[in-house]
């Protein structure tokens, strides 16, 4: 069927996908889709002849851990599917992905979590089929289909979501389709961007219809496809009159797309191999300075994308960077001509260097102590943040490059403001995530810059610093691992890998290894406040109202308000050591009984999280971090002067307490727990196979009987895993 009609084939495993639809195995082993035996496919299908069932949730309701998998199979063959017939499956999944978001809108009265996951699946389908496309494919028929597809997914990218976890979410899924489509189909996305462009500079409504423009911050452009957009920006607004705020924006989150994804064209601009971006900059600094102009209120907004403007004409910054080290009175004669030349109404190259040093020289002012509002403050801090974090794009090898010279400029006052715990950097309370982010991003960009400068550290290891700073350390280190916590999906899983290059001047994490037993207290401290009695069935929303109050404040707070803040900073806290075990294993300076009461310490609080049926999410994560932690090479660094005897102690330990609950009835995910143990002995039998000469060597003391004992009764109490 499928080679004589792949169409129909096709069709029909889409109205799987999303129906509970009858198929026979029968009709699939008589198939073969081009390129590959239906054994692809029959993998996961039943040997007998009964109908599987299957469907997305809003059909058949949540899903168990048998259907989840079965979908999950049945996904990864439409992704396989999608190389061969790319439109037939897109258009399939866009209306399904139509259809289940009007139901969920006409439908508000029933439970929201079967549509929610509906269309989770849909998006992640989406994106994965995306970028595994092929080239060769149906033009005129698949431009249709994207074209299609790009009306659906605005819809959730132009939501507001910073309140809402579940619009949080599909938004980050509908990123991740937009960057994906982008890839292979630039144009249909450009040319619905260029055309509400188009409609905002005729419109003359006092507030017009944004929707698309936010698209530009979702795609993935090289320098070819910005310059594209940034000259289509300067056509359309060719008066004299400053584009929209959304737009200006927009830009603004291109340029730093375009410098994370494309950081060896960001290098060339630095180095002077590539210009075709210099074209654009004028005319990107007039709109800069027209906003300026007419919103003197709010011209703060726009500081941000002025630093980056900056950034992308090294000549100007060099200029501008020379200026500012020139003596008091040079600058005095530099505002007198500045004065002759406003008079005269002449616009000059030299008058655009001159307003670029008086930015640097606001922005300098802003961070100080004597700056003139809040709102210069902040902004100047965001701008500075945005400078710092696009030097670590440059080689520092090159320590001449006008942009260090920059930092340098900012980066000791840029410190003292967002890293002093008495007086905590915040813009407000709607802001709290935010400005997490912000410090976070301050972090990262200072450890590369110069891994060795600490005193933010310091800041952030100290456990009586705010909250927040603990948020800022473990987030850094994370993301220093590639892996990033979005604080808006709150109770759902906050994480997501970000497949980005690694630059090779990037510092490892191992250079703060020595700051191991910090961590540990960090671990310890917030491991004690989360399970005392803190963690209720209260909404992590309290989180918003904890982590930026200073020490004095939180005095005052419930432990119901308390709790779920020590519940988050405990999650991130255990997937940092899932992510890098030895992060907080180094003992360095300390004689092997210490180091083995410290590895035991840290082990023992993970196990203590895996029967927390208070918190699932921790309990899973746990479980993947003392996986980590028995991998054998791993095991080895418990205590490097004792490893066998260590190993005994510990995990012996492991296995004791596990099974003891497990006999005991008080671990809920009792299945998946057995799974996981077997993952743990299969880890141990290989550490033993290394070491098979003296394996022996202190497995005589009694936790071990103890534990043996533990796990022949656990064994005996329930059925053999096949």
């Amino acid at each position: 069927m499928a080679t004589q009609k792949p169409g129909e084939w096709a069709s029909a495993l889409l109205a799987r996908f999303e129906d509970q639809a009858s198929v026979f195995p029968q009709l699939f082993r008589s198939c073969v889709f081009p390129g590959e035996k239906m054994y692809l496919l029959l993998c996961f299908l039943p040997s007998h002849t009964c109908p599987l069932r299957l469907g997305l949730p809003n059909r058949i309701g949540a899903y168990g851990t048998q259907a989840r998998m079965s979908q999950d199979q049945l996904v990864a063959c439409l992704i396989h599917i999608s190389r061969y017939r790319f439109s037939l499956v897109i258009s399939g999944l866009t209306k399904m992905l139509q259809r289940v978001n009007e139901a969920a809108l006409q439908n508000r009265h029933e439970p929201e979590r079967c549509y929610f996951e509906s269309l989770v699946i849909i998006l992640t389908t989406l994106e994965r089929c995306l970028t595994n496309q092929t080239k060769d494919t149906a033009r005129f028929e698949e431009a249709m289909n994207v074209k299609l597809l790009l009306r659906e997914i605005s819809q959730f990218v132009d939501v507001q979501s910073d309140s809402n976890p579940n619009a949080a979410q599909l938004k980050a899924l509908a990123s991740k389709v937009l960057f994906a489509l982008s890839q292979n189909h630039f144009s249909a996305v450009f040319n619905r961007i260029s055309a509400r462009i188009q409609e905002l500079t005729s419109c003359s409504e006092e507030n017009p219809d944004y929707n698309d423009i936010e698209l530009i911050q979702h795609i993935d452009m090289d320098m070819i496809k910005l310059t594209k957009l940034l000259q289509e920006t300067i056509t359309k607004f060719r008066s004299k009159r400053a584009p929209p705020l959304i737009l200006l924006y927009s830009l603004e989150k291109a340029i730093w797309n375009w410098i994370e994804y494309h950081p060896q064209e960001f290098q060339d601009l630095q180095r002077g191999t590539n210009r075709d971006i210099s074209t654009c900059w004028e005319p990107l600094m007039d709109f800069v300075e027209y906003f300026k102009t007419e919103n003197k209120k709010s011209k703060t907004l726009v500081w941000p994308l002025q630093m980056l403007l900056l950034i992308l004409n090294p000549s100007c910054l060099e200029a501008v960077v020379n200026e500012l080290q020139q003596s008091e009175k040079e600058k005095e004669k530099d505002k007198e001509k500045e004065k002759v030349a406003s008079k005269s109404g002449q616009s000059t190259s030299r008058d655009k260097d001159f307003s670029a040093k008086q930015f640097i020289e606001s922005i300098k002012r802003g961070l100080g102590q004597h700056s003139p509002s809040k709102q210069v403050t902040e902004s100047s801090a965001i701008a500075c943040v945005k400078l710092c974090k696009a030097s670590t794009y440059i080689n520092n090898t090159d320590s001449n490059n006008v942009v260090f010279k920059l930092v340098q400029f900012f980066i000791n006052d840029l410190k003292a403001l967002l890293f002093n715990p008495a007086k905590p950097f915040s813009r407000g309370q709607g802001y709290n995530f935010a400005d997490i982010e912000l410090m976070i991003d301050c972090w990262v960009s200072c450890f590369r810059i110069n891994p060795h400068n600490i005193e933010a550290l310091k800041v952030c290891l100290n456990l009586s610093s705010p909250q927040a700073y603990h948020f800022v350390i473990v987030c850094s280190l994370l993301r220093l691992a590639h892996i990033y916590v979005d604080f808006r999906l709150q109770n759902k899983n906050p994480f997501r890998i970000v497949n980005q290059p690694r630059l090779s001047w990037w510092p490892q994490t191992d250079v703060v290894h020595y700051r191991s037993a910090e961590l540990r207290a960090l671990f310890t401290d917030t491991l004690n406040k989360a399970t005392q009695g803190y963690i209720a069935h209260t909404p992590l929303r309290y989180i918003t109202s904890l982590t930026l109050k200073s020490k004095d404040t939180q005095k005052g707070l419930t432990r119901a308000e308390e709790g779920p803040a020590h519940k988050m900073l405990l999650l991130l806290l255990v997937r940092l050591i899932h992510a890098d075990p030895t992060l907080l294993l180094n003992t360095q300076g300390k004689v092997a009984h210490e180091v083995q009461s410290s590895t035991l310490e840290l082990i023992n609080g993970l196990v203590s999280l895996v029967h927390q049926t208070t918190m699932p999410d921790v309990a899973q994560e746990a479980m993947e971090a003392l996986l980590a932690l028995h991998a054998p090479e791993k095991i080895e660094v418990w205590n490097p002067e004792a490893p066998i005897n260590t190993f005994w102690d510990v995990s012996s330990q492991v296995l004791f307490s596990i099974s003891q609950k497990l006999i005991q009835h008080q671990i809920a995910n009792y299945t998946d727990v057995l799974k996981w143990l077997r993952e743990i002995l299969i880890c141990r039998n290989t550490f033993l196979q290394r070491h098979k000469d003296y394996a022996h060597v202190g497995s005589q003391i009694a936790i071990c009987k103890q534990a043996h004992i533990k796990m022949e009764r656990q064994r005996s109490a329930v059925v053999p895993m096949s």
